[in-house]
């Protein structure tokens, strides 16, 4: 099966080649003809797992639309190369053409598509260099920010906020919470800016930045209903007793089930903070 499909993809690439030929009745390649037989040739390559045939058909195939003008097409060859890197374990490369997928489709007025090839590159690469995933969801949700899609960029931003928090960087992690915030305060999700300077106090307070904790508080009394809500109370809590290095208070307003539904990352600050801090 693997043979006949390997021998299905040769017979593919020989045609695209054809169309590629010019002469003298002939003075243009047939691009889009050679486009569509490189594809079918990826095709065939891939059901026999044959994934470095694949890419370089794939990208054969890219090119031939670009040289047809067909933006979008190129774009779609050059992810699925992407795609064909990913079964080969080559991340870091399959990131490179997604992320150059994502500019065609911006180039070509699709950026839907490129936020969701974003998106999906920095799935691919999460796990291997956050540092990486952490760009590539800023880049998301800058796309979403941009088409006024809300939701969506701040949902890029969260998972952005995570990786900086999991990863120890906390400057960039309070500065991207603080943007996710800002959009949910924009859509009037109220509540969630609650949790979100929750979360803000929490790694300012690791950061032992009690002056910045204390300000977020405070702007966030600007919020509907921030100030009469227990995340309010709890916090005003937490902060009176960081200020008078009360580790009995700290410790029960990070015990409160208030501090308990948050993500995995910032629990462990919590506990952190909960059970001994470093009064600067």
């Amino acid at each position: 099966m693997a043979a006949q499909k390997i021998n299905e993809g040769l017979e593919h690439l020989a045609k695209a080649e054809k169309y590629l030929k010019t002469g003298f009745l002939k003075w243009k390649p047939d691009y889009d003809s050679a486009a569509s037989e490189y594809g079918k040739a990826a095709v065939a390559f891939k059901n026999a797992k044959q994934f470095e045939q694949a890419k370089d058909a794939c990208l054969r195939e890219a090119v031939a639309h670009e040289n047809n003008r067909a933006l979008f097409h190129a774009a779609k060859a050059y992810e699925q190369a992407g795609m064909m890197l990913k079964e080969m374990q080559k991340l870091p490369e399959a990131v490179q053409l997604i992320e150059k997928a994502s500019m065609m489709y911006l180039e070509n007025g699709t950026p839907d598509t490129a936020a969701m090839a974003l998106e999906r590159a920095g799935k691919l690469i999460e796990n291997v260099d956050p540092e990486k995933a952490v760009q590539l969801y800023q880049q998301t949700a800058n796309v979403f920010e941009n088409e006024e899609r809300l939701r969506q960029a701040v949902e890029l931003l969260g998972k952005a906020s995570r990786l900086l928090v999991r990863g120890r960087r906390f400057d960039e992690a309070a500065l991207s919470i603080q943007k996710e915030k800002n959009i949910y305060k924009e859509i009037e999700n109220y509540p969630t800016c609650y949790k979100k300077t929750i979360a803000q106090v929490l790694v300012h307070l690791h950061r032992n930045d009690y002056v910045a904790a204390e300000r977020c508080v405070r702007e966030s009394y600007s919020i509907p209903g921030f100030s009469g809500s227990e995340d309010c109370a709890a916090l005003e809590q937490l902060l009176e007793g960081y200020d008078q290095q009360d580790q009995d208070q700290v410790s029960e307003v990070c015990s409160s089930p208030l501090f308990k539904y948050m993500d995995n990352d910032l629990l462990r600050i919590r506990f952190i903070i909960g059970s001994t801090l470093n009064w600067a």
